[in-house]
């Protein structure tokens, strides 16, 4: 169990200093490193895979993409120089060209907005007669 830790804050550590280089980076591609999620198949645990849906049924998923969520939700109270990141990472197809990369990219963070908005449960208030605006409001 202790070399499955070791390998995985390798492999945290090595994105962390990734995202460093490239602060202005939301999602990481890169392959998939040896046991990477085997911490999660000893539970039991499928990792988490995207597949988008304009590429073949059959392609291979052995790479690795690493969503940054912070600079996805563009936090403004980031401190690079602070790594206080929240990082998603998901198997996903080989972005072989720049433009599989980019059209991988923008579906990759859409299906991750539409998931986190499923999550969400607003709280209905409603407005009040002497508010400006004539709708309801949605409250986090």
């Amino acid at each position: 169990m202790n070399n499955l830790n070791d390998c995985m804050a390798r492999i945290t550590a090595n994105d962390r200093a990734w995202f460093r280089r490239h602060p202005k980076e939301v999602v990481r591609f890169r392959p998939a490193q040896t046991n990477e999620f085997e911490l999660l198949k000893i539970k039991g645990i499928s990792p988490p895979e995207y597949r988008p849906s304009w590429c073949k049924p059959n392609a291979t998923i052995a790479h690795v993409a690493v969503i940054d969520l912070r600079r996805l939700l563009q936090n403004e109270k980031i401190n690079t120089h602070v790594d206080a990141a929240i990082r998603i990472r998901v198997t996903t197809i080989h972005a072989r060209t720049k433009n599989i990369r980019k059209n991988l990219e923008k579906d990759l963070i859409e299906q991750i907005c539409r998931e986190l908005l499923a999550m969400h449960k607003p709280i209905h208030i409603p407005v009040q007669p002497k508010d400006v605006c004539h709708h309801s409001i949605l409250v986090a």
